[in-house]
C-alpha cells in the first residue's frame, strides 16, 4: 500500500526532486491534484523565525519570505510543505491544523517539533530530526533519522540504504511497519498492529516487546521473489494502475516490481503453492458451481473444466478444487454398507461412483 502508487499526483512538486537526489521514487513523482500548493519552510535565525515561500519546494534564502501566520491562512487542504534547518535551536514549527497532502522534512541541525492538521504523505529524509503531532496515513523515513510519531501512524515504511540506524518512536498505534533496503531489497521488518506508543526502534534495532505487535497480516510478504513464485495475478489485483497497464501480463508485473515496484515499496507476495490435482481428482462440479462464468461457458463439461483449471484457473488463483477437500467419502462409504464393501475407503473409487451413478440413485449430498 505506498510511496508513488499512493502519492498524490502533484503539480508543483515535481521540483521536490531537486532535493531528494538519490530517495528512489521521489524523484520521479508526478504532476496532479488541481489546485495544491507546495510550500517551503525554513527558520531564518536573522528573523528569528519560521519563514515561508510559496510555489516552491526549495527555499532561496535570497528571495523574499514571509511569516508563518501568513501560511496558515493560506494553507488549504492537500497543499504539500517541505521543511529546512541549518540552525543549531529552534523553535516549534506551528503549520495549523490544515490537513496536509505532504509534508517532508529535510535533514535538520536541530529537532524541529512540527505542528500541523492531519498528513496523507510523510517523508523523513536523511538527517531529519523531529517529533511530528499529526496523525499520519503514509509515513517513509530514509536512511539516519531520528524522530517521533505522536499519533497515530497507518503506514510505516523505513528505507535505508542498506543497513537500518534511524531511530523511531511512536505515542500512537501503527498498523503496519516495513523496512526494507534500498541497495538489497532485503526486508528487515515486516510487523503489524503495534499497540499505542508500543514501536520503538533504537539505532535501527526494533526494541518492541513481541507481545505488543502481531507479525503476520492477510497475507506477508516475502524477501526473496523471483519471477518463478511471483504471484503477479495478486500484484495486478493489489494495483489498479497496474492492472491496468498490464493487464496480468506476469512478465512485466514482475518486471515493474523489481524496477519500480520493490523502490516505491509496494507490497508483493509469492503465489500460492500449486497443487498438482490429476483429472481424475479434479472436482469439476464444484469448480463450475463457485465459479459461474465458467459454468455458463461449459456446463459440467468435465474435460473442458479441467483443461481451464491447469491451463488459467492455478494462475488465477481461484482455489484448489481436489475432490479430497470436497467430497466426504468417509460418509458416503459408511452410509452404504455395499459401497463400503466394494471400495472400503478408496476416496477415488467412491468418488467415481457417486458422480457416476449416486447422485443419479438420488443417494444424497457428499459435499464437505
Amino acid at each position: 500500500m505506498k510511496l508513488i502508487q499512493k502519492m498524490r499526483k502533484l503539480v508543483t512538486l515535481l521540483a521536490v526532486a531537486a532535493i531528494l537526489i538519490g530517495v528512489p521514487g521521489l524523484c520521479s513523482l508526478q504532476a496532479s491534484a488541481q489546485g495544491a500548493v507546495t510550500y517551503s519552510v525554513k527558520y531564518v535565525p536573522e528573523s528569528g523565525e519560521w519563514r515561508y515561500q510559496s510555489n516552491t519546494s526549495t527555499f532561496d534564502d535570497k528571495a523574499y519570505h514571509r511569516e508563518l501566520y501568513y501560511l496558515r491562512q493560506e494553507l488549504k487542504a492537500g497543499d504539500l510543505v517541505v521543511v529546512y534547518n541549518d540552525t543549531a535551536v529552534v523553535p516549534a514549527l506551528d503549520l495549523g491544523s490544515t490537513r496536509l497532502g505532504n509534508l517532508t522534512v529535510t535533514g535538520s541541525k536541530a529537532l524541529i517539533i512540527v505542528y500541523s492538521g492531519d498528513i496523507d504523505e510523510c517523508y523523513l529524509l536523511g538527517g531529519a530530526s523531529c517529533a511530528i503531532n499529526a496523525a499520519v496515513t503514509n509515513a517513509y523515513v530514509y536512511d539516519t533519522v531520528l524522530c517521533n510519531f505522536n499519533k497515530n501512524v497507518n503506514e510505516l515504511n523505513v528505507y535505508p540504504a542498506d543497513a537500518m540506524t534511524a531511530t523511531i518512536g511512536t505515542i500512537g498505534t501503527v498498523n503496519h511497519l516495513y523496512a526494507a533496503s534500498r541497495a538489497t531489497g532485503a526486508v528487515y521488518y515486516n510487523l503489524y498492529n503495534f499497540q499505542a506508543g508500543a514501536l520503538s526502534i533504537r539505532d535501527g534495532v526494533l526494541i518492541t516487546p513481541a507481545t505488543r505487535y502481531n507479525t503476520v497480516s492477510s497475507g506477508t510478504p516475502v524477501t526473496n521473489l523471483t519471477s518463478a513464485n511471483f504471484d503477479h495475478v495478486r500484484y495486478a489485483n493489489d494495483y489498479p494502475d497496474l492492472k491496468a497497464a498490464f493487464g496480468y501480463n506476469a512478465k512485466a508485473l514482475y518486471n515493474h516490481y523489481i524496477t519500480y515496484g520493490l523502490k516505491e515499496g509496494r507490497h508483493a507476495y509469492a503465489a500460492p503453492a500449486r497443487i498438482t490435482i490429476s483429472a481424475a481428482d479434479f472436482d469439476y462440479i464444484r469448480y463450475a458451481d463457485e465459479n459461474a462464468d465458467l459454468k455458463a461457458a461449459f456446463g459440467y463439461d468435465v474435460k473442458a473444466l479441467y483443461n481451464h483449471y491447469i491451463t488459467y484457473g492455478i494462475n488465477e488463483n481461484r482455489g484448489v478444487y481436489s475432490i479430497y477437500d470436497s467430497f466426504d467419502y468417509v460418509r458416503y462409504a459408511n452410509d452404504y454398507a455395499d459401497l463400503k464393501a466394494a471400495f472400503g475407503y478408496d476416496a477415488k473409487a467412491l468418488y467415481q461412483h457417486y458422480i457416476t451413478y449416486g447422485m443419479k440413485e438420488g443417494r444424497g449430498n457428499y459435499s464437505r
